[in-house]
């Protein structure tokens, strides 16, 4: 296609969008400004204001009808009045002048209003027709037949107009049929337009000739979606596809024409050919760090580089996943110190409410000392590879991670006897305290299996216990389940954390 032809392609263009925008009713009226565009002197608008209210408010109802369209002559007489009475006003007519050129503008006016109604009724299949048309900008890619439709659709409402209500639906019906054509060929544009425009100019560079196959496949594909336009025009997500891919086929055999144009014009053979496509394989091969040969075609050497790619992306989609365990881990780990950190500021926000309240800190001191002495007593009694030991609010926590059952079972196994002992010691220390013995586990498995599981176990803890202890402090088991995991339940660490029995022991200095 020449520069001149271009040039004109694109003037057409701008024209027709220009149409569009008029049609689309852009220009604007029944505004409290002259239609003429005029600047008015401050007695002329305050004037205006008192005489033309009740006309532009009829304006704005006329607006929201499409007045315009639906009862044109009756629209257009009216405006000519409204004209007609801005200019006396600009001109400094006497207000009678203005009034009586008003009073027919509002008469016209009215009309267009009834007029507007009644074709809102008449016509309503043929405007929703012309108002899917104007959705699918049919003004702009198929302006002659749009045109044409709205000259029909003008031609009854004209009629309507003149009381031939038949004859006006008759002509209503056949603009309507003309509107849904065009809306149809405005759809078809919309997808299609990039593809035959890359397949006309392929055309003309003759890539029909050097690129056959390809050059009527992508004629093929537009042909596709334009019979699944016409069987459905709305359903378009399938049909954009189908169109993208019709004007990629297009501009692909230009590519072809072109290549197989310049080979030709250098006399270059059918080897030349194979050395250029291996060009930009031995280049990722070379980024990849592989080594392929072409001695058994390409097959081969493009099963080397989806393999490399494929161990890389697998290697780092590894590496990904470790990151977000240690990320995942990080997070609990920083959860757990800020929980402990919020409980200490409890803690001395307590001691200092006590303060405050009591007055007596060497008591409360005393205490805080009683507090860490006893859990540093525990702590002499759990080692750290059978359990850990710390404060949760006013209670003392051992968390016996050393201690373990057998799969699905709740017996203790005379291995940890000896750790039980010593929490039997721990829990002497305090003779005037409660003890809650607390079972817990993982998340595999049903949750009525864990929960009967976690109370079983607690329950065994607690008997063993109450059978060895030799003293009646007051003992209690409950199960949790896996509702209170201490760690993640995505690994086999996080699961054998949370496998486990906590001995909760409540001082009597807390009551």
């Amino acid at each position: 296609m020449g520069k001149k032809a271009l040039l004109n392609k694109a003037a057409a263009s701008v024209a027709i969008i220009l149409l569009f925008a008029l049609t689309m009713g852009l220009g604007g009226c029944g505004t409290s400004e002259p239609a003429t565009g005029i600047t008015l002197t401050e007695e002329q608008q305050n004037l205006r204001e008192n005489l033309f209210q009740e006309v532009d408010a009829k304006l704005e109802t006329l607006k929201e009808l499409d007045a315009s369209v639906l009862s044109p002559r009756n629209y257009e007489t009216g405006m000519d009045h409204y004209k007609q009475a801005e200019q006396h006003l600009i001109r400094g007519r006497d207000v009678d002048r203005i009034e009586s050129e008003l009073q027919r503008a509002m008469q016209a006016f009215d009309r267009a209003e009834e007029t507007a109604d009644l074709a809102q009724v008449t016509f309503r299949s043929a405007i929703e027709a012309r108002n899917d048309a104007l959705e699918a900008k049919a003004p702009v890619f198929s302006s002659d037949n749009w045109m044409q439709a709205d000259a029909q659709f003008r031609t009854a409402a004209v009629s309507l107009e003149d009381g031939n209500v038949n004859r006006a639906r008759g002509q209503a019906e056949t603009a309507e049929d003309m509107f849904r054509a065009v809306e149809l060929e405005a759809i078809k544009a919309n997808y299609l337009d990039d593809a035959r425009e890359t397949l006309s100019i392929a055309a003309e560079e003759e890539a029909q000739r050097t690129a056959p196959r390809t050059f009527a496949r992508a004629k093929e594909e537009i042909e596709n979606v334009e019979q699944m336009l016409a069987e459905d025009r709305y359903d378009t997500e399938e049909a954009g596809r189908l169109a993208e891919l019709a004007a990629y086929r297009a501009s692909y055999a230009r590519y072809l024409h072109r290549e197989i144009t310049r080979m030709r014009r250098e006399n270059a053979t059918f080897e030349d050919l194979f050395l250029e496509v291996e060009k930009p394989l031995n280049r990722i091969a070379e980024t990849l760090d592989v080594d392929i040969r072409f001695d058994s075609g390409l097959d081969a050497p493009a099963e080397t580089i989806i393999s490399e790619i494929e161990t890389t992306l697998a290697d780092k989609e590894s590496r990904l996943v470790s990151a977000q365990q240690q990320i995942r881990n990080l997070r609990m780990e920083n959860e757990s110190q800020a929980a402990r950190i919020r409980e200490q500021q409890s803690d001395i926000a307590m001691l200092r409410s006590q303060v405050d309240e009591r007055g007596d800190l060497a008591q409360l001191l005393e205490v805080q000392r009683q507090r860490d002495e006893a859990i540093q007593k525990v702590r002499n009694l759990i080692p750290p590879s059978d359990g850990d030991v710390f404060l949760d609010g006013d209670n003392i926590l051992i968390r016996l991670h050393g201690l373990t059952f057998p799969v699905g079972q709740a017996t203790i196994e005379p291995a940890y006897f000896d750790i039980l002992r010593r929490v039997q010691d721990a829990i002497r220390l305090f003779p005037d305290g409660r003890i809650a013995i607390e079972g817990h586990t993982d998340s595999r498995g049903s949750l009525e299996l864990n929960q009967r599981l976690s109370e079983e176990r607690a329950d065994a803890v607690m008997q063993y216990i109450r059978a060895n202890i030799g003293t009646d402090i007051p003992l209690a088991s409950m199960g949790f389940g896996p509702e209170r995991p201490v760690a993640s339940n995505e690994t086999e660490v996080g699961r054998a954390r949370n496998r486990r029995i906590d001995v909760v022991i409540t001082p009597g200095w807390v009551d």
